[in-house]
């Protein structure tokens, strides 16, 4: 029999070598493109999804993209190679960059305890502020000027190619300012809050300048090794850039020279008509202090400097993309080619609608109470100030829609997400501009990168919301410093989804895990109930929990201040389903045969094994208070199978990963089927409150997004029942649907 191999896929001239993410529009590819007599290079490629190509809107939002990126044609811009169609599919063809990001360098000095030198930071900042000009000197097809503005200038869109050219990258919150682009403001915050302009935190018009005060932002960071702006919470961000806390460079490093500094001062001041007028003007400030200092600067200092720090990790994601020239990679190689940038969108660009309402609310309440005060210093000669910014809420439920299909719907959509909330995530990951755009007025904000928004919930500092400490003092390291296993524990607790042996037993290496890489102490914790868990979370109790994605809900309605780090992969997935099981071959063939009878549930905080089948039941016609007869709790997923089979129930409700681990650990599930799907749910999520230390939650996350099973044990995932297989950022607007739910249903912890 001749063994027959699948030709790979081709668009247009380029050979798709493996897909690495998929997002809300398009997919993206790691490519080969075929030339004449033999030349090839690789490339990404982005193809709108084939469901959405039919559909106008889409399309145009897609082509406008490559409209904008095709008249940006600049050495430290990304290069966009082609703006192509086939048959009825638009593709775009990008620069393939092998290096490393601004943050990515950053993360990996501090972890060898090294410094970037005040030749490296200027050679990378005057590249990058030639980009900067480059785009803000766009002009239309008439010759007109687009007044362009990033918008998301950051360390994590500024990429160091290995031969030290710097490489703008991701304007895909980029803004025009000409009316013929964009008639009206959407009113929406875009970018990452930690490096917002006052302008921006004021909801005013942007120019150019915008873009230059949060250059400034990258510049006082490469030079000190510390994060600026970061705060606990968007509000505290938004005020300390508004009120000008900018601690001079030299605090923290004292070989910074005088004029390099006031060139930072200058392009951090609140004012705009105070700052440098362009990026141009930025730059030329910068070659000056460099000439002034002494300084030796160009791309050679970049390319040795990232080759000292950055060289074993590039050339690991240099051997991961040749593997992908010979066959299509496996899914922990594309998290990891995607995700060793070093980003982290966690911290810094939490997307509108993260947090519940009422948070959300309050935040704009206090808002408004500035603008009212900063409007009085304003009248009586003071500067400063802020104003309201409109952050879109969880949308409602459309008329005619039943909440439960939407469940349904939303775990499709996360298998199709994958790893990645969106492919705007990928353009930091991997060093392509994916998403240059222009924002229309409906244009949603940027959803944040599976890393920064790694850098990715809020931020915190150590100061307390009533305490009033001098703003140097909140200033956190890029990257904590690595110390052996020592120290005071770091209390992580886990429900009791199945029995507590087989959870000790398939979660103790992740424990140990992180005990390597953060250099603590973490004890294994689960305690007897999942309300136990919420409640000790709570508490403070403990640092941080595993919430199932009920449990979170209902936690985060309790506490507002609990808030989600990472979500968990299973088998790859970033969703599970729900099983309503039954014995075979008995008298209960569908679920009217099952009103009136006894249902095993779990718990209240379970997704799947409560929350769920009442809302399968409910979408079935009925009302669950009326048609369960009675509830047998049983605790958790492994036991719900046992008082099945014991007879104690005639309905079981479990999460499908119980179901087929079960016969692993001895309970016999084959006299059992399967009567229904209850639901697609999000996967569990590891979650952290007000009182955890704010450099403990960075690390945590940081370290989880760059677990992978198969490289630390050799194994596939953790556990035939947990079947972990990573860690990864997700947008808290997973859990909208499921908020709906719970409040339709009225669901409370009601045992705490």
């Amino acid at each position: 029999m001749t063994e027959t191999t699948q030709s790979p896929e081709v668009i247009g001239r380029y050979e798709l070598l493996t897909r690495l993410a998929t997002g809300g529009m398009a997919e993206l590819f790691l490519a080969r493109e075929r030339g004449l007599a033999g030349l090839e290079r690789l490339v990404v490629v982005k193809r709108i999804l084939p469901h959405l190509a039919d559909q106008p809107s889409f399309v145009e939002m897609f082509l406008r993209e490559a409209r904008i990126v095709a008249r940006l044609s600049h050495p430290n811009v990304v290069q966009i190679y082609e703006l192509g169609q086939q048959q009825d599919s638009y593709h775009i063809a990008m620069e393939y960059i092998h290096g490393s990001t601004v943050r990515e360098l950053l993360v990996l000095a501090q972890k060898q305890d090294r410094s970037m030198p005040p030749e490296v930071v200027v050679s990378i900042a005057e590249q990058a502020c030639r980009g900067l000009h480059a785009a803000h000197e766009l002009k239309d097809l008439d010759g007109k000027p687009l007044g362009l503005v990033h918008r998301d200038i950051s360390p994590h869109n500024l990429m160091c190619a290995t031969d030290g050219h710097v490489k703008l990258l991701d304007f895909g919150v980029a803004k025009s300012t000409s009316a013929s682009v964009e008639a009206t403001y959407s009113g929406n915050l875009k970018g990452k809050f930690a490096y917002l302009s006052p302008e921006q935190c004021r909801h005013e018009s942007l120019d150019r300048r915008s873009d230059v005060f949060a250059m400034g932002i990258v510049l006082w960071e490469m030079l000190t090794m510390r994060r600026l702006f970061k705060r606990k919470t968007e509000l505290q961000m938004m005020q300390a850039i508004i009120g000008g806390e900018v601690p001079p460079p030299s605090k923290y490093c004292e070989d910074i020279p005088q004029r390099l500094e006031q060139v930072v001062f200058d392009a951090l001041e609140v004012e705009r008509d105070d700052r440098f007028e362009s990026a141009e003007q930025m730059r030329l400030a910068l070659v000056d202090a460099a000439d002034e200092a002494g300084l030796d600067v160009g791309e050679d200092q970049v390319a040795q400097f990232l080759s000292d720090v950055a060289g074993d990790r590039l050339a690991e994601r240099q051997a991961t993309v040749e593997s992908a020239c010979e066959r299509e990679l496996t899914v922990s190689e594309r998290r990891r080619l995607l995700h060793m940038t070093g980003t982290n969108s966690r911290t810094d660009a939490p997307a509108a609608g993260t947090g519940s309402e009422s948070t959300r609310q309050a935040d704009a309440e206090k808002l408004e109470q500035l603008v009212q005060e900063d409007r009085q210093r304003l009248m009586a000669g003071d500067s400063g100030g802020a104003t309201t910014v409109e952050r879109p809420g969880a949308s409602a439920t459309h008329e005619g829609t039943h909440p439960g299909d939407e469940l349904v719907e939303e775990g499709n959509r996360l298998r199709r997400i994958g790893m990645m909330s969106a492919v705007a995530v990928v353009t930091m990951l991997l060093g392509a501009a994916l998403v240059f755009a222009v924002a229309d007025d409906e244009d949603e904000p940027e959803q944040p990168d599976t890393s920064a928004q790694a850098d990715q919930p809020t931020e915190q500092t150590e100061q307390q919301d009533d305490e009033q400490e001098e703003p140097a003092e909140a200033q956190l390291s890029i990257l904590d410093e690595e110390i052996e296993v020592s120290g005071e524990p770091v209390q992580l607790g886990w429900p009791p989804i199945v029995d507590v042996e087989v959870m000790e037993q398939e979660i103790e290496p992740l424990h140990r895990y992180l005990e390597q890489e953060i250099g603590r102490p973490f004890p294994l914790s689960i305690p007897e109930s999942y309300g136990e868990l919420s409640r000790q979370l709570r508490h403070g109790e403990i640092d941080a929990a595993l919430l199932t994605p009920n449990l979170y809900v209902l936690t985060t309605n309790l506490d507002e201040d609990i808030e989600s780090l990472v979500m968990r992969e299973f088998d790859g997935q970033l969703s599970t389903d729900g099983y309503l099981l039954v014995e075979r071959g008995g008298e209960y063939q569908n679920l009217e045969d099952l009103e009136g009878r006894t249902f095993c549930f779990v718990h209240q905080g379970s997704t799947s094994g409560y929350l769920l089948p009442r809302y399968y039941i409910r979408r079935q016609g009925h009302d669950p208070e009326e048609f369960i007869g009675d509830i047998q709790w049983s605790g958790d997923h492994f036991q719900a199978l046992r008082d099945l089979t014991d007879g104690k129930c005639q309905a079981a409700a479990v999460y499908s990963g119980a179901y087929l681990s079960a016969e692993d650990y001895d309970i016999p599930t084959s006299g059992l089927r399967m009567m229904g799907t209850t639901g697609t749910l999000p996967q569990d999520v590891i979650a952290v409150g007000e009182h955890t230390d704010d450099e403990l939650r960075e690390k945590l996350a940081e370290v989880l997004e760059e677990f992978d099973p198969k490289e630390e044990f050799g194994l596939e995932r953790l556990g035939a029942n947990q079947r972990v297989t990573g860690f990864v950022y997700r947008d808290d607007s997973d859990f909208d649907t499921l908020r709906r739910i719970v409040d339709e249903e009225g669901l409370e912890l009601d045992d705490l």
